[in-house]
């Protein structure tokens, strides 16, 4: 790493200012960056001071201009506003803002919540939230910031914030529609990474007049007994989250039915003790339409599984609406059909010769095969990456947010140049019964926890000997015959207790995807606020409510005061308290913590 001295100079079109940050000046390098289809630039900033105390930067770049704001806040704090107004059409790729001041980075915080000392290169992404403290600041991220990259800068730090990315959103297209999967008897296997070649989707387009803007405070700190509010991603103190999405491939119901109740027989119905729905866990379980091997909606059988899928508080989805390649007739007609289940996400089917996969085609909206405003218009929020996050590890419990801690690991992302149909990944969860049982053990599921994740499993539950004529995909089958009936296979099902165990614990949420979707996507819009009093605001500035949004704070012991909700659950864990209260639309909670009678900061300001 270079010295900060250095940096001014490296950072083409930064801009250099002394900062007034709590009663001291600090020295700030800002600058930003944008990419774009053209080209990438770094405008030369002008500052300036207005009337207001507000301290302005702008620039021109090709086709766009640039602001920062540097407003003063209570106690001497600085919100900075940066924002990219588009004076004509773009297609871009990056816009980011760069921001490096001296003092030996102290802790971030990274994808496992923890705020740890910041040795080596950290980023972070939706919902993780940025938070860095070096020397006499800690920087908070706010609204807009869809990721971070943190690292250590010579005699400083360097925190780069994204207000787009394309690394963020990692979409990608298969180069060519088949007519079929080359297979026959020349060709009896497919051969499925040979049809892996895909296109990556990196530039988003802008409209003239189109403004890309985040929020973040600079904040003095002073000493070294800051206690950073944690903004944590799953309900009522959870820390972690399972969702299963099950893929409609081959599905028999009876054979459903058992892996949902433990046995085909329908007096299982609604029984305890056995499968997912008697084991109190959730789904996100896809279907077909219609579909002439029969197993999809329109099928009585399975359309009683759904309503009991819908009731359990399961999620009911489509995977595509035929097995077969659909046209925009086909889709509309299709989810006009699934419309009583109220579909709020699409897994694509078989996108190598399903041309209105949104993984093909699927994702315009012109032609015979673009269906996305089809989809938008029946109540489709989320489409699947049609891949899967570290495919060749093995069969494993993945943690979404794991990886290379330096680089970016997404695990949702809106649709490039479409926001209101996002995208999420997930990881191939396909093997022997045995073999899924063994993944899902209490060693995998405790370190699931230990790094606050999310494990999205990429499941085919549904099929049958009956359904399936592969060898290889009867292995893989996890009902087994039990007299004349299915029953789960009971090495999977004692896997599911445990699942059961560690959600009935408290550790582990079980959720629909829908469900932790949307929830990863509020967190966005909140933020905390430190004030100068030593309390903490949680903000919520989204339009969604965040049913028990557990916060972790290192308060072990202290009390917490919560002003503006009501307290639903309390834990101290190690050095830490976890709470957890409701935070509707436009809300805002303050939080206190004192020692007995004597008021504790959770960040003192200097």
């Amino acid at each position: 790493m270079l010295p900060l001295a250095c940096l001014a100079a490296v950072l083409a079109g930064s801009g250099a200012y002394g900062v007034p940050l709590g009663g001291a000046t600090l020295p700030v390098d800002l600058a930003f960056e944008v990419r774009t289809s053209a080209g990438a630039s770094s405008p030369p900033l002008s500052w300036l001071t207005r009337a207001d105390g507000v301290l302005e930067a702008s620039g021109r770049g090709p086709g766009y201009e640039a602001t920062l704001e540097l407003a003063p806040r209570p106690g001497g704090a600085r919100g900075i506003h940066a924002s990219v107004r588009w004076l004509a059409p773009a297609e871009v790729e990056r816009v980011a803002v760069r921001i490096a001041w001296p003092g030996s980075p102290r802790a971030a915080l990274g994808r496992d919540l923890a705020f740890s000392p910041l040795a080596s290169p950290r980023r972070t992404g939706r919902g993780t939230p940025l938070l860095v403290a070096a020397g006499g600041a800690v920087l908070a991220g706010g609204p807009g910031v869809v990721a971070a990259l943190l690292e250590p800068a010579g005699a400083g730090v360097q925190a780069t914030l994204f207000l787009d990315d394309a690394d963020e959103r990692p979409f990608s297209t298969y180069e060519a529609c088949l007519d079929r999967l080359p297979s026959g008897p020349e060709s009896p296997h497919v051969h499925w990474a040979a049809l892996e070649v895909r296109r990556a989707v990196r530039d988003a387009p802008r409209a003239a007049g189109d403004v890309d803007e985040a929020r973040a405070t600079l904040y003095p700190a002073g000493g070294d007994r800051f206690r950073p509010v944690v903004v944590e991603r799953w309900p009522a103190g959870a820390r972690a989250a399972v969702v299963i999405t099950d893929h409609a491939d081959r599905t028999d119901p009876a054979a459903l039915r058992a892996v949902l109740w433990g046995s085909s027989d329908p007096r299982a119905e609604g029984g305890v003790g056995a499968g997912l729905l008697g084991r109190g866990l959730k789904l996100t379980r896809t279907f077909f339409a219609h579909s002439r091997q029969g197993g999809a909606l329109d099928d009585p059988e399975i359309h009683v599984l759904a309503e009991e899928l819908e009731a359990s508080g399961s999620e009911v989805a489509l995977h595509s609406v035929t097995p077969e390649r659909d046209d925009r007739a086909a889709v509309r007609e299709g989810l006009a059909e699934a419309g009583p289940f109220h579909p709020a996400t699409w897994v694509d089917h078989e996108p190598y010769t399903n041309c209105e996969a949104l993984s093909s085609r699927g994702a315009g909206d012109a032609g015979p095969w673009g269906v996305r405003d089809l989809l938008e218009a029946a109540g489709i929020r989320w489409g699947w990456a049609a891949g899967d996050v570290d495919g060749q590890a093995g069969t494993r419990v993945v943690n979404l947010f794991g990886g290379d801690p330096a680089r970016p690991r997404p695990a949702i992302y809106p649709l490039p140049g479409d926001p209101r149909l996002w995208i999420f990944r997930s990881s191939m969860f396909h093997a022997s019964p045995e073999t899924l049982a063994a993944a899902l053990s209490d060693a995998a599921l405790d370190a699931l926890e230990r790094e606050r994740g999310l494990f999205v499993a990429h499941t085919y539950f549904g099929p049958s000997e009956r359904t399936t004529r592969s060898e290889d995909q009867r292995s893989r089958i996890v009902v087994v015959q039990e007299g004349g009936t299915l029953v789960i296979h009971p090495a999977l099902d004692r896997a599911f207790a445990r699942l059961a165990a560690h959600v009935q614990a408290g550790r582990l949420a079980s959720l629909a995807w829908a469900e932790a979707g949307d929830r990863l996507r509020a967190l966005g819009d909140v933020e905390v606020v430190y004030r100068p009093d030593g309390a903490a605001e949680v903000v919520n500035h989204g339009a969604a409510a965040i049913p028990a949004l557990t916060l972790s704070l290192p308060a072990a012991g202290l009390d917490v005061e919560l002003e503006g909700a009501a307290l639903l659950g309390r834990e101290d864990d190690g050095g830490a308290a976890r709470l957890w209260f409701d935070l509707g639309p436009g809300e805002r909670v303050v939080l206190r913590a004192s020692d007995g009678l004597l008021p504790v900061p959770l960040l003192p300001f200097r």
